[in-house]
């Protein structure tokens, strides 16, 4: 980490394993936020567009939820300004990437071109972990807003999780966010967290000679044994996977990414891949001290 990873990463590790300071992590997520609130700049390492995005302000925003911070912070403040502005009032979403996205190197998957059928409309990824973030800030929020996107994330994540097609990978991570959101009331939890742990159950790969796919592990979605989703995965398979991911360490201390674009873009996927390396170390490890396999 201390030799590849960006000082957020770095920043991120000091926090949760050295004491380092909240301020720090947030000092270092600074560099990633626009003038308009939004984060860009590669913070989503596969999304290079310096312009501000859905997705990279839901990956800002998880970060925000992993350290705590207050909605007293400037730099939550904006980020919550970007969102109300950036909102689909009439499509009740976020579109998960600008235009912009095409001028930039980028992994293929993230297009701005046919959005709609690529993403699943958008409906549930990013604006399911967008809503959760706007429950952590819900004092900058109107009500009638959190009402209305809460009861949407709902109805749809209630619909697809036993429908045809069903949330996939995407949906799911996005609406974990929304089940952990500070704020969140508690019925409206139960409600999404029934769906969810139905939809985790039919999508983790449970397979070991799987694991080496673009695939949802049984960490991805119980990474602690307080993780939300942990009812819906099979003890055994936790285990198991805790002892491939042990198994799969390289000898430079990171761990090996089940995905690449090099193919698309051999200059700019490095870059990607070493940013990429640096957030899974830091999921990794914290995975592993939860299970106390460190």
């Amino acid at each position: 980490m201390f030799a590849q990873g960006r000082p957020l990463e770095r920043a991120r590790l000091l926090f949760h394993f050295e004491s380092g300071s909240a301020r720090a992590v947030l000092d270092e997520l600074a560099a990633y936020q626009n003038d308009d609130g939004g984060f860009g700049h590669a913070l989503e390492p596969d999304l290079r567009t310096p312009v501000s995005s859905a997705v990279a302000t839901w990956c800002a925003c998880t970060v925000l939820h992993e350290i705590g911070a207050g909605a007293e912070e400037p730099l939550v403040r904006r980020a919550v300004g970007y969102l109300l502005d950036t909102y689909d009032a009439a499509g009740r979403r976020w579109w998960i990437v600008p235009p912009e996205t095409e001028d930039s190197p980028r992994a293929p998957w993230w297009t701005y071109a046919d959005i709609g059928r690529t993403f699943g409309d958008c409906v549930l990824n990013p604006t399911a972990g967008l809503a959760g973030a706007l429950w952590e800030y819900r004092e900058l929020v109107p009500a009638a807003l959190l009402g209305e996107l809460t009861e949407t994330v709902l109805t749809r994540l209630e619909g697809w999780a036993d429908g045809a097609g069903g949330l996939d990978r995407g949906d799911l991570t996005a609406a974990e966010l929304f089940v952990q959101a500070r704020n969140l009331p508690d019925a409206a939890r139960l409600r999404a967290l029934a769906a969810m742990r139905r939809a985790a159950a039919r999508l983790v790969e449970n397979r070991p000679e799987a694991w080496t796919e673009y695939l949802l592990q049984p960490l991805d979605v119980a990474p602690s044994p307080d993780s939300p989703l942990f009812p819906a995965v099979d003890s055994a398979s936790i285990e198991a996977n805790l002892d491939y991911v042990l198994s799969k360490q390289l000898p430079d201390g990171s761990w090996p990414l089940t995905w690449s674009w090099a193919e698309v873009d051999a200059q700019a996927w490095p870059l990607a891949e070493r940013a990429a390396k640096g957030l899974v170390a830091v999921d990794r490890l914290r995975t592993l001290r939860a299970y106390g396999r460190l």
